[in-house]
């Protein structure tokens, strides 16, 4: 008799190539416990997996241990030359325009991601920590956070801003 296997029950594990793409596709899918799960057992010296975590606990409301997990990212991210950007043109442009406008920051991230987009993820750690201080309600920090990426008119970066300074401001 031939095994049937039901509908959710299958190991979805073997259909990516690394952990670290079956994490991502968890975190995409809202399954953050799961990817919790195995977030504890990858490698302590990847900012990937730090990043990761601070979503974790982003989505639980738990801002400062999103903030110290973002901090971690950054001690132990990549020392090196990152001159090997790909070479942007028209269409690269105004599709990133697009997606700055969207919280795509808010997604899981690999460790080739990091490599590949390394401006892109250490700006995904800025927008995250905004978010994070916007909540916890310390808007000089929202600032010191936010304003060095302003001119890349990300939109909750943007927002943040604004809501900072009319807060301090008043």
């Amino acid at each position: 008799m031939p095994f049937i296997m039901l509908l959710g029950s299958a190991d979805t594990r073997h259909q990516y190539p690394d952990e670290g793409t079956f994490i991502m596709q968890l975190l995409a899918q809202g399954r953050c416990a799961e990817a919790y799960l195995l977030l504890k057992r990858e490698s302590p010296d990847e900012p990937a997996t730090h990043f990761n975590l601070a979503l974790c606990y982003f989505k639980t409301g738990n801002y400062a241990g999103a903030l110290a997990c973002l901090d971690k990212a950054q001690s132990v991210w990549p020392s090196g030359n990152y001159n090997h950007r790909i070479q942007a043109d028209e269409l690269y442009t105004a599709l990133r325009k697009l997606q700055n406008q969207q919280a795509d920051y808010l997604q899981g991230i690999t460790s080739k991601y990091v490599s590949l987009f390394n401006d892109q993820a250490r700006d995904a750690i800025a927008r995250l920590k905004t978010d994070c201080w916007l909540q916890l309600g310390d808007f000089k920090k929202v600032i010191e956070t936010a304003g060095p990426i302003a001119h890349k008119n990300y939109l909750n970066i943007t927002n943040a801003l604004a809501l900072a300074k009319n807060q301090l401001y008043i």
